[in-house]
């Protein structure tokens, strides 16, 4: 690939709850003695590590290595169920102290999809010192507003918000009492407004099942330097090429030709200088706009470049 071939290297590493999770590591094969940047590819429900495929292409020529694991209640790692994010972002915590403990790994980027998107937020949101860019495609931005559209959609009819409540109600409890986590937590967006490393976000514009406004509403909140990108297809579908260059410009932004020193602050403890440096970060200019008459209602209020002073 771009002249260079690279070995995936296989990793199984021990998380917080004591579940194996299986892990790739996509790599030169010709050993450097300089660390590289690397992105860790965080996949969404009812999916796997095979996911961070179609990104191999994107970030490897471009000297990033990829990082992809399954979650735990995912693909071969141990577990019996996922959390949408509640204990996923505990496995990337995982990750993250192992890459940087190899001493192989200079910089680190999240790139999520769905919950994995929702997972990138909320980790990002208690360790800014150690990740330095995420792109969230289709995050949701609130559990309990998420059931309600789509038990709307399922039915295909307009459902009274007090059964959406008590079917959300008797759900929350089964959880609690068998998984023991409270899924009235899930709400990515509340970590928004204090998350301030470089963001870029999109939705697909035709995303039935997280509706587009939920990337938006966490974009909008969002603290730092950000970017937003509607783009075409539905929830599953491929993203267009010409959104993994913008993926892959971003990254080698702020992974690549940033030239400050990597930071490895230990996890919890926060940086004084992360807000402002943050806030003083440019992105490329973006696309032109699509006309508002072609965007869904729930987008047209405000353009999707608009981006923080």
């Amino acid at each position: 690939m771009a002249g260079e071939a690279f070995t995936r290297t296989d990793v199984t590493l021990r998380n917080a709850r004591g579940h194996q999770i299986h892990c790739s590591h996509y790599h030169p094969t010709e050993a450097s003695a300089t660390a590289r940047p690397c992105v860790i590819y965080l996949h969404g429900n009812s999916s796997s590590r095979l996911e961070a495929i179609s990104v191999l292409p994107t970030l490897l020529p471009r000297g990033i290595t990829v990082f992809a694991l399954d979650f735990s209640g995912s693909g071969i790692s141990e577990g019996e169920h996922v959390s949408l994010g509640y204990h996923e972002k505990d496995d990337v915590k995982r990750v993250i102290d192992h890459l940087y403990a190899t001493g192989k790994v200079s910089r680190i980027g999240l790139w999520g999809r769905s919950m994995g998107a929702a997972t990138a937020l909320m980790h990002t949101s208690r360790d800014q010192d150690r990740v330095k860019a995420i792109v969230c495609d289709s995050p949701f931005a609130c559990l309990r507003s998420l059931s309600g559209e789509f038990t709307n959609s399922f039915l295909n009819m307009q459902t009274p918000s007090w059964l959406v409540g008590m079917l959300f109600e008797w759900v929350r409890s089964a959880i609690q009492d068998r998984n023991k986590f409270d899924i009235m937590e899930l709400k990515p967006i509340q970590y928004a407004a204090t998350t301030f490393v470089p963001a870029l976000f999109t939705a697909a514009r035709d995303d039935k099942f997280v509706l587009p406004h939920h990337a938006q509403r966490i974009y909008q909140a969002y603290g730092g330097c950000k970017r937003f990108e509607l783009v075409e297809g539905d929830h599953n579908s491929l993203r267009p090429w010409s959104w993994h260059n913008t993926v892959a410009d971003f990254f080698v932004e702020h992974l690549v030709l940033s030239t400050a020193a990597p930071l490895r602050t230990p996890f919890g403890s926060a940086s004084t200088n992360t807000q402002a440096t943050a806030r003083g970060c440019k992105l490329d200019a973006p696309p032109p706009t699509p006309e508002k008459e072609n965007m869904p209602p729930e987008l047209r209020a405000t353009p999707s470049w608009a981006r923080t002073p």
